[in-house]
Order: C-alpha cells, then structure tokens, then sequence
C-alpha cells in the first residue's frame, strides 16, 4: 500500500482543476463517478503517476469505495455550459 498526499490540494472539500479532469475521465470512459474531497484526487494522482510511468511493468489497483452522492455539492467545479449542445 502506498500512501501519497502529493494530490491533496489546498485540502479537504476543495476540489482541484485535476481532480475534476479526472472526474470526468472516469465518468466519460467507464460510467464511474468520483467524489470531488477524495475519490478524484486519488484518482488524479493515479493518472499523473500513470503519465510520468511510475508503473511501468506493475498492475495497479485503484479502489473507489464511493462518494458519488457527495458530486452533487459540488455543482460549483464543474462548466456545465460546455456540455448543452446548441440547434
């Protein structure tokens, strides 16, 4: 197990523009939802080491135990104005 609070941020319910990047990456690509506090932050931090090849040759398991109810406090992070489609 490794613990690592490099992608914590300013802290705790303070979402960070990579934690929502990575929100809607797992959203988008596999239908899963990441909390703003600690699911996506774990889940950026993941992506970033995953960038810089950290695991090369290794599995890496990432848990998401939930939190998706916690997105809806959480309207404020995202620009929803880019996802209407104009006719």
């Amino acid at each position: 197990v490794m613990a690592n609070t490099d992608y914590v941020g300013e802290g705790y319910g303070i979402p960070t523009r990579n934690g929502i990047e990575a929100i809607k990456m797992f959203a988008e690509l596999e239908g899963i939802l990441l909390d703003p506090c600690y699911s996506a932050k774990g889940a950026a931090g993941l992506i970033d080491l995953c960038r810089k090849g950290a695991f090369k040759g290794e599995r890496v398991v990432f848990l998401h135990t939930g939190g998706a109810a916690a997105l809806g406090g959480y309207d404020f992070a995202f620009d929803h104005a880019a996802r209407w489609v104009k006719l």
